[in-house]
């Protein structure tokens, strides 16, 4: 039992080690006499059922990693344009006040905004995962009253374009005061015209 511990242990080493040991076995094993003897190597050749065992060894192990390797990275792949896909739908089939309340980044200007954590709007927003909550302590975030520090996903905010939020560079002026209108009634007086 003691074995397969230590077996299951040792392939806990970063793959490095075992690259490095696979790259000395293999020159041990298929290089020449001379070779070996300049390196001082030829010493130990009475150990070569143990090299090639070493050398087998640790190249199958560099192999299933790497295999490994590769499958995590396709599947992070898949599963992020997956999410891109969904963010892209949820973004496609926002209604005009979650629009309102996005489009607040790009009127302030900023990357953070303290909104109401109890807006309906907002909250469902964040259930959407479109919003999330600044972290300013670790783990956790400050209230001030009801409102908290919020910013888009970082996956959305490269997705979202300003034609989602129905903002355009050349916007009339009465197309601009509607959009002024339209903006969520939690917003400071301030900022509202």
């Amino acid at each position: 039992m003691d074995f397969f511990k230590s077996f299951f242990d040792v392939t806990k080493l970063p793959t490095k080690i075992f690259l490095v040991i696979s790259i000395v076995t293999g020159v041990f094993i298929f290089s020449g006499s001379e070779i070996l003897k300049k390196l001082h190597l030829d010493k130990f050749q009475t150990y070569e059922g143990f090299v090639g065992l070493a050398f087998l060894f640790s190249t199958v192990l560099v192999i299933v990693n790497l295999i490994i390797w590769i499958f995590n990275k396709l599947h992070f792949e898949f599963k992020l344009r997956k999410l891109k896909s969904e963010y892209k739908q949820i973004i496609n089939e926002l209604d005009p006040k979650e629009k309102a309340v996005l489009r607040e980044f790009a009127i302030q200007g900023q990357n953070s905004i303290e909104m109401p954590c109890d807006d309906t709007v907002v909250s469902g927003l964040i259930d959407k995962n479109l919003l999330r909550y600044n972290k300013q302590f670790g783990n956790s975030f400050m209230l001030n009253g009801n409102r908290v520090s919020m910013s888009l996903n970082d996956l959305v905010s490269k997705i979202i374009k300003p034609e989602h939020l129905d903002l355009r560079l050349d916007l009339s002026e009465d197309e601009k005061e509607k959009i002024y209108e339209c903006r969520p009634n939690w917003i400071d007086s301030r900022w509202r015209y």
